[in-house]
């Protein structure tokens, strides 16, 4: 039994490797797991003038923050908020030790005594009024006292009250820093033993929902004539390559930065995820009009990460149908932050081509 197997397996063998050679001459095809997963974009048609990249940084939204200052002088005793946390409206944020605290739990313990000693004034001048041994000027004048002690305790304990005071005159005469707004924490300029001034002209916190940011990006002055509001652009960011995050123009600055000698255009971004973060470096493709010093003639354009170099040849793994791939040689035109400008290859504006794993893939159908 086994003697008649190995004839049938050799056979079986080199009816493949004649099956392998076959395929060799055509173009490399494959059919992918279907489990195996790529990361696609289509082929498209552009000006290669008709983009252009800056760099810029990601921040809040200097139109939707709140800047929290102290209100008191003192000693912090504790923050309870770190840079970046979220908090809630009321939530504690730092406790500070007040020696105002005190002065104003003075004031309102000295207004209730006045305020006693009125009132009893009046009761004892509107007995003898009544019993012909004071007269009428002195029970109005003795009212009047009364009242102008309300008044004083009145307003006394509403600032008591506005600097978190007890009233009882029992509790430690500290502030306590509280959010004014639900967001989170984008500055911090307060720790623990920091001595503060009532005049202090730093913001002990900065709040910011960040439902919404800014993209700052630096225009070159030879740029400069390109910009316009109201320009659609894409924006990338490092901590996620593959996602691209679209916006307008809404804000072209009048003035040059002193120092980088860059002109300053923002772009407001919803961010609802909350996937863009202060300070994150950001790259920013404006879209520009159609350019005139060539015609407006447009070239087929793929992702960057479409093109394969092998051997001094340019590829793109095009899909030709459900997890079927094919190989295609290109010559490369251009090359722009994002995009390689190509010809060749058969190419058509809507053809599928592998970007994420588009060198694996390759080289599975190139082996």
């Amino acid at each position: 039994m086994k003697k008649t197997l190995i004839p049938l397996l050799i056979g079986l063998g080199l009816a493949a490797c004649g099956h392998k050679n076959e395929e060799t001459d055509k173009a490399p095809t494959s059919s992918a797991d279907s489990s195996s997963s790529y990361l696609t974009d289509s082929v498209r048609q552009m000006n290669p003038e008709d983009e252009l990249t800056l760099n810029g940084t990601v921040t809040f939204d200097q139109d939707n923050v709140v800047r929290v200052f102290p209100l008191v002088s003192g000693n912090v005793q504790k923050t309870t908020a770190s840079l970046g946390a979220y908090v809630q409206k009321g939530q504690d944020l730092a406790l500070i030790r007040s020696g105002d605290i005190s002065n104003y739990t003075n004031d309102y313990q000295a207004d209730k005594s006045d305020l006693e000693v009125a009132q009893q004034q009046l009761k004892n001048i509107s007995a003898q009024y009544k019993s012909g041994f004071a007269s009428e000027t002195d029970f109005l004048t003795a009212k009047n006292n009364v009242k102008k002690s309300q008044d004083e305790l009145s307003k006394s304990s509403n600032i008591l009250r506005v600097y978190g005071g007890s009233t009882a005159g029992t509790g430690e005469p500290s502030f306590s820093v509280k959010a004014p707004i639900t967001g989170y924490i984008v500055e911090k300029n307060v720790n623990t033993g920091q001595d503060l001034r009532a005049d202090n002209q730093n913001p002990l916190y900065t709040i910011s929902s960040l439902q919404q940011i800014w993209v700052m990006a630096n225009v070159y002055e030879q740029d400069i004539p390109e910009i316009k509001q109201g320009q659609p652009v894409d924006i990338q960011v490092l901590a996620y390559p593959d996602k691209t995050f679209k916006g307008i123009i809404s804000n072209v600055s009048s003035v040059l930065d002193e120092q980088a000698r860059v002109l300053k255009v923002r772009i407001v971004l919803p961010n609802k995820d909350g996937l863009l973060k202060p300070d994150m470096f950001a790259t920013i493709h404006v879209h520009l009009p159609r350019s005139s010093t060539n015609g407006g003639e447009k070239s087929l354009a793929v992702p960057q990460k479409a093109v394969v170099f092998d051997r001094d040849h340019y590829y793109v793994i095009v899909q030709t149908g459900k997890d079927k791939y094919e190989a295609r040689e290109v010559k490369v035109m251009k090359n722009t932050t994002r995009y390689a400008f190509v010809s060749g290859g058969n190419l058509k504006p809507g053809n599928i081509v592998v970007t994420e794993g588009s060198l694996l893939l390759y080289n599975d159908l190139t082996d």
